[in-house]
């Protein structure tokens, strides 16, 4: 794939990310919701799709690694899922 449209492939994601936590906003701190932990991911990712929407790089393993905060509301089991889908590429 050419990189420009890889480059529009992460700039779609990164919008779409940063409009949910925008969306979502009005849920913060409703931990026990599934809004509210939706928010709280979102809201986790925002500076980096914001990043990604300038042309800038992100650290991706620092990004993952804020995620260790919401392991309360997230529960290990689904961030190391979720750090798997990332890292390996795989989907799954």
């Amino acid at each position: 794939m050419p990189e420009a449209e890889q480059d529009l492939e992460k700039r779609l994601l990164a919008a779409a990310l940063y409009e949910l936590r925008v969306q979502l906003s009005g849920h913060l701190g409703e931990d026990d919701t599934p809004a509210g932990a939706a928010a709280r991911f979102a809201y986790t990712f925002h500076n980096q799709a914001l990043a990604v929407l300038s042309g800038e790089r992100i650290d991706v393993h620092a990004a993952l690694d804020a995620l260790d905060q919401w392991e309360p509301i997230f529960g290990e089991k689904y961030l190391s899922h979720f750090r798997r889908t990332v890292l390996s590429g795989d989907g799954s």
